[in-house]
């Protein structure tokens, strides 16, 4: 065993390439070579078209060991007989993380666009290890700076023995007020290669992030803006006394942007009757498409 899942972890964080928002639910996977992949999602079972070939150490997981839906993801920890990068792939280890892997040559390109700043993430999941083997959730949440990305907060969480699905939840701390621009989510069957074992198994379904963590207290504007009614159901009036105030965007907790709204004589008028039951981000920003303040508000059905 020659690195750390730490290590791993780094150098997924090096290169950010554009997917769609997280196949959270594992529901959707695509055929590719002799195995299927959860869309969205990058395991490593593409070691197993080598010659030698290793084992697969990423499936679909169907019946009891899902915990909704038709699926989840199943992850093993596998001994890599033909190791491609020693020194970077661990020996022992199971893995799945927001990205892809490009194979000539062999580049990780980890994260997805996210611009939320969210509590937590939760996830289902069970645990099976080996030993004194550990599961390990992470979390990155990153923007770009010009030059380099920054990371804006960030969390991880070892996942002990449990027989049954259980509520994981994973918190995350902020060492900047900035809007992330991407995340990065990675789940491991082996935590590090100290105490990685063959045979260890992580069961995870559920995948989201909840909950929000304002800027409020470092935003002058914050006390400029009303919001009514709140929560709204099928129409929501955003005023500000911010006179440079051009537009409201609307973002959702994927941090996908929902609607963009003018704003007049100090109001935005928006129909959310055809928005989803959740809470949802506001961003008001001016003619530069720069933020001056920011929020949330809840939306029933």
């Amino acid at each position: 065993m020659k690195k750390t899942v730490s290590t791993l972890v780094v150098l997924f964080s090096l290169i950010l390439t554009t997917i769609a928002q997280p196949n959270g639910g594992f529901e959707t996977w695509t055929p590719e070579f002799t195995f299927e992949s959860p869309n969205n999602w990058q395991t490593f079972n593409f070691l197993s078209i080598l010659s030698p070939p290793n084992p697969l150490s990423a499936f679909k997981a169907i019946g009891i060991d899902k915990h909704s839906g038709n699926y989840a993801l199943k992850l093993k920890s596998v001994f890599v007989n033909n190791n491609p990068m020693p020194g970077t792939i661990p020996d022992t280890f199971g893995c799945a993380f927001k990205g892809k892997i490009e194979l000539s040559p062999v580049t990780f390109k980890a994260g997805f666009p996210y611009n939320g700043r969210p509590e937590k993430l939760e996830f289902y999941s069970k645990y099976s290890p080996v030993g004194n083997d550990s599961g390990l959730a992470r979390v990155t949440l990153r923007k770009w700076n010009g030059a380099i990305y920054d990371t804006i907060g960030k969390g991880e969480l070892t996942i002990a023995s449990t027989s049954e699905y259980t509520l994981f939840q994973l918190n995350l701390s902020y060492s900047s007020v900035e809007q992330p621009d991407s995340a990065i989510i990675a789940f491991f069957s082996s935590k590090d290669s100290t105490t990685a074992r063959v045979g260890s198994t992580l069961f995870v379904d559920d995948v989201s992030f909840t909950g929000w963590v304002g800027t409020d207290e470092h935003d002058k504007n914050v006390g400029n803006v009303k919001i009514f009614p709140n929560p709204a159901k099928d129409h929501l009036t955003i005023t500000t006394e911010i006179k440079e105030a051009e537009n409201v965007k609307i973002i959702n907790v994927a941090g996908k942007q929902v609607g963009s709204f003018k704003i007049q004589n100090y109001n935005a008028s928006i129909n959310t009757s055809s928005f989803a039951q959740g809470i949802y981000f506001y961003e008001i920003i001016d003619k530069k498409e720069q933020i001056l303040t920011k929020g949330k508000f809840t939306v029933v059905k």
